[in-house]
Order: C-alpha cells, then structure tokens, then sequence
C-alpha cells in the first residue's frame, strides 16, 4: 500500500532563519526551493488564500536519502508552538544519524544550539546507540543518533 518514506515536513515561522539554521549550522543541502498557491494549495492545506514556500533539504553524505521539507506560510500566517516536549501524541522528534555525536554536540553547543541533556548510551537489541534531543529556533525537537561499535 505505502511506498518509499518520501520526505518530513516542518513548519518554520521564519525560512531564511530556518534555512541558516538546517544548511549553515547543520550541514544540510539545499535541493529544492518552490512556492505554492491557488486552488490546489487551498484544498491541499484545507485553508482558503494559502501561499506557503516549500524549501527541501538533504544530507550531503546521503543524496537518496528523504529529504526534511521546510514550510513557511506566507498565507495564512502559522500560528502557535511545537510541543513542549516529546510525550504528546503525534511526531516527536526528526533523527539524524551522525559518525560522531561528541563531536556534532560540541560542536552546535558552542554555536549556541540548547539540547535537552548530553548524548546518553542505550543498549537495544544487538547493539549500542548514543542519542541526544535539541530544539531547531522554532522549537521543533531534533535528535542526533550514533551507533556505538560492540554489540550490547
């Protein structure tokens, strides 16, 4: 019935801050930057008058890899926050997969970016992972994950 996972979408309440954020500070590639309006935009977002811009970004180490879709609505304006946390009901978090989470986490801490605590070690099934929470500036939780070598 589904195919492929294609993309995520993140509502942002101001794009170019959002793409300073995702591209300069993340890494991420710009691939893609489109607006969208008229009928077909209406129907679609279920808002009369909807113009919303449509910026698509992609790893840089993973060019088939989905891409995070950021969407500004210039009509109507967005309104209101993420959730506060991850235990409400709906997406929690977009993940990414980094070779170095000591790193990447030093690395956007001393750039400013607030996570939840330091990376933390899981052991699931078969394997180790490090992960860590933070916040993109509109408050969307992110994750950065790192598999750990030596099976748990």
């Amino acid at each position: 019935m589904l195919g492929v996972f294609a993309h995520v979408g993140i509502t942002v309440s101001d794009m170019e801050r959002a793409i300073r954020f995702y591209r300069d500070l993340l890494g991420l590639k710009v691939v893609g930057d489109v607006t969208f309006d008229g009928e077909e935009a209406d129907a679609l977002t279920q808002e009369k008058g909807t113009q919303l811009r449509a910026v698509y970004l992609r790893s840089v180490e993973e060019p088939k890899g989905a891409p995070i879709e950021l969407l500004h609505f210039v009509s109507p304006v967005a309104e209101g926050k993420p959730y506060p946390g991850i235990k409400n009901p709906g997406i929690t978090e977009v993940a990414f997969w980094v070779k170095d989470i000591e790193r990447t986490y030093t690395d956007l801490t001393t750039q400013g970016v607030q996570f939840y605590s330091r990376p933390q070690l899981f052991e699931l099934d078969g394997y180790k992972v490090k992960a860590v929470y933070f916040r993109d500036p509109d408050g969307t939780t992110l994750e950065l994950l790192q598999r750990v070598k030596g099976a748990a």
